[in-house]
């Protein structure tokens, strides 16, 4: 076992702060999965006005063909729940979740929020490489 290792998730950009507009949807950067056991997500939303966000998680047999971009290769998986639906503040949340056994993720996140949100991420991942 290794781990756990504790990763940034990015916007497509690169930045560890993911900006979401009011009302759109954001996608993450696509992260690998492969040799996780168990999976967490440790995040923390900001606002200047009021939050409202819903986290989940995709998954993939291919990294995207453009990163932030929708992608119909990209699906929430039928056996997982959200992440987290209405986040409405601006504290820290855990969170552990099983994906499916496919080796790409990343995060599509949506504003219900009449303001620009943001959103800090953490992936935790606790590998077997045996």
């Amino acid at each position: 076992m290794f781990g756990p290792e504790i990763k940034d998730v990015l916007n497509s950009a690169d930045s560890s702060t993911i900006t979401i507009g009011a009302g759109a949807t954001v996608y993450s950067k696509s992260f690998s999965l492969k040799y996780g056991l168990y999976f967490a997500l440790a995040y923390k939303a900001a606002s200047a006005g009021a939050i409202d966000l819903t986290i989940q998680l995709e998954q993939s047999f291919q990294e995207p063909t453009t990163e932030g971009s929708a992608d119909d290769a990209y699906v929430i998986p039928d056996s997982l729940a959200d992440i987290h639906t209405n986040l409405a503040d601006a504290n820290w949340h855990g969170k552990s979740f099983s994906p499916v056994a496919m080796p790409y993720g990343r995060l599509k996140i949506t504003s219900a929020a009449g303001v620009t949100n943001t959103l800090q991420v953490k992936l935790s991942i606790q590998e077997d490489l045996g």
